[in-house]
């Protein structure tokens, strides 16, 4: 059976530009990703920062709460 388009089937191109797109859709993501979650690798959130700081004797416990309720807005 001849198609007229080099041998191979018209849904052969669509599948190989599906499969190509979906390849370079998902790197970008990825790439996203990485990118965001090693920005933040090793890091503390300000919360368990403020613990320790009081913990460690740095604040009282009056600034401790203020601090507190300053990062929950």
């Amino acid at each position: 059976m001849y198609w007229a388009h080099n041998g191979f089937h018209p849904f052969f191109g669509f599948l190989f530009f599906i499969l190509v797109f979906g390849f370079f859709f998902l790197r970008f993501f990825m790439w996203r990703r990485y990118r965001f979650s090693r920005c933040f690798h090793g890091r503390e959130d300000a919360f368990s920062l403020l613990q320790k700081r009081l913990v460690n004797g740095e604040i009282n416990e009056e600034e401790y709460l203020r601090l507190k309720e300053v990062l929950k807005k």
